[in-house]
């Protein structure tokens, strides 16, 4: 489950495009309303937290409606803390929360396409599949959260250019 798809459930029909889009170029997703265990356990914090932290990136949709739900902010905190990589994909006319400004800001089908480019020169590069960020030794998470930044940076650069 490399993305985590992070939504607001009245977003979902985006999140579902999406998911869609990201599974089409090949690229494994989470997607909770996909996911039984999500559906039938009582305890979904844990399931989400395990989801995250086993993934290497987060894509959270975001919109007017994200600022009443208490699970984006929650699902980008986790991601954080493990230095997964981090997009936002922006729903709206109004502005993002200032704390999303450090992660690359998709607003159109084609920052969709730069992030699968990203994705799949990191998976090329090997840089973004180690998953020790959390358990992992110091060197480890040293490494992962460079390879983090780096994806980031890249790609609000490309974003940036539009080419």
């Amino acid at each position: 489950m490399p993305v985590f798809i992070s939504y607001r459930h009245t977003d979902r029909p985006q999140a579902m495009s999406i998911n869609k889009r990201l599974e089409d170029a090949g690229i494994k997703t989470y997607l909770d309303v996909l996911d039984l265990e999500s559906q039938s356990t009582e305890d979904i914090t844990a399931v989400i937290t395990r989801n995250i932290t086993e993934c290497t990136h987060l894509l959270a949709v975001v919109s007017d409606r994200t600022a009443q739900s208490w699970w984006v902010p929650f699902e980008i905190g986790e991601a954080t803390i493990s230095n997964r990589r981090i997009c936002s994909f922006k729903t709206s006319t109004s502005e993002l929360p200032e704390y999303l400004d450090k992660w690359p800001k998709l607003t159109k089908a084609s920052d969709i396409d730069f992030f699968i480019e990203a994705y799949r020169n990191e998976s090329a590069l090997k840089r973004s599949f180690s998953l020790e960020s959390v358990n992992g030794s110091e060197s480890q998470r040293a490494v992962n959260r460079s390879n983090a930044d780096r994806f980031h940076t890249e790609l609000k650069a490309r974003i940036r250019r539009g080419y």
